[in-house]
């Protein structure tokens, strides 16, 4: 509806071409990413790096709040340097204040993503271990909460157990 849309594709130059007027009146940004199926592991890609950047982002996040600092500020205490991202911006104060309304997105979509991934990386040979591990954070979240749990409540998972 903003007409923000990022569009990753594959196929023939002369066909991308073709389409672009018609993509680029729904988004902003059309990248042709090689032949037919490399737009598809474009955005493979981007899962990877949003899956593990979410598992990081709790992690830093847990280990603020255990050691005493206001959470919450982290992504000002942080803006403009290598850490700093949109998602720190948006997601690390949810995380720290318990907040995953509006949701980002069911467990269950992320996993999905992340078995694609490993499927991908299993037929070229890429060794992918951090998406291993996330996917692996995100299957014990599914056990916890249950596949409508949202990703940013793999925050939740290093929570300590009160007595």
């Amino acid at each position: 509806a903003e007409g923000t849309l990022a569009v990753m594709a594959g196929g023939q130059e002369v066909e991308i071409e073709r389409i672009r007027p018609y993509v680029l009146a729904m988004g902003q940004r059309l990248t042709r990413m090689g032949d037919v199926g490399a737009g598809q592991t474009t955005k493979l890609c981007n899962q990877i790096i949003a899956a593990c950047s979410m598992v990081v982002m709790a992690e830093a996040t847990r280990l603020a709040v255990n050691a005493g600092i206001d959470a919450t500020r982290l992504p000002e205490a942080l803006a403009g340097g290598f850490a700093d991202s949109i998602p720190l911006q948006l997601f690390v104060p949810r995380m720290a204040k318990g907040v995953y309304e509006p949701q980002i997105g069911p467990v269950s979509i992320i996993l999905k993503d992340l078995d694609m991934i490993a499927d991908v990386a299993r037929t070229n040979g890429t060794p992918l271990p951090m998406a291993g591990l996330a996917a692996q954070m995100f299957r014990l979240l599914k056990a916890a909460r249950g596949s409508q749990a949202d990703v940013l409540e793999v925050y939740k998972l290093s929570e300590p157990r009160r007595s």
